[in-house]
């Protein structure tokens, strides 16, 4: 029988031992949950035309301003959009801000939130 060093014939064993633990622990790491889907029926009309309510008041504000694409003058320069609404729900708002992102996408837009004031 060749001679086989006892360090060799720990090594391979150990390496194996700690791949699977380390594989182990990898899946035993908790991932955050997903968020939720954003809705993606909702309108670009939706919301209420409002002033900015007063902050503490609890309502949901979304705001938006970017670039379309200019309905009259086919140009090189984007028309600017600026919208501001108020929600009901955050849910709302998330999805009134995908929908104006889907429409108005001819360049980054500046700014693109929602808020609770």
């Amino acid at each position: 029988m060749p001679f086989i060093s006892a360090k060799f014939r720990f090594t391979i064993p150990l390496r194996a031992a700690l791949s699977a633990l380390s594989i182990a622990a990898l899946l035993a790491i908790p991932t955050p949950q997903a968020e939720a889907a954003v809705r993606k029926d909702v309108s670009e009309y939706a919301g209420q035309r409002c002033n900015p309510p007063p902050r503490g008041s609890g309502a949901i504000v979304g705001i938006f301003q970017g670039f379309g694409e200019s309905a009259f003058v086919s140009s090189d320069y984007p028309e600017s959009i600026n919208r501001y609404r108020c929600f009901s729900s955050m849910e709302e708002c998330k999805g009134w801000l995908y929908t104006m992102q889907s429409l108005y996408s001819a360049g980054l837009p500046r700014a693109a939130k929602c808020l609770k004031r």
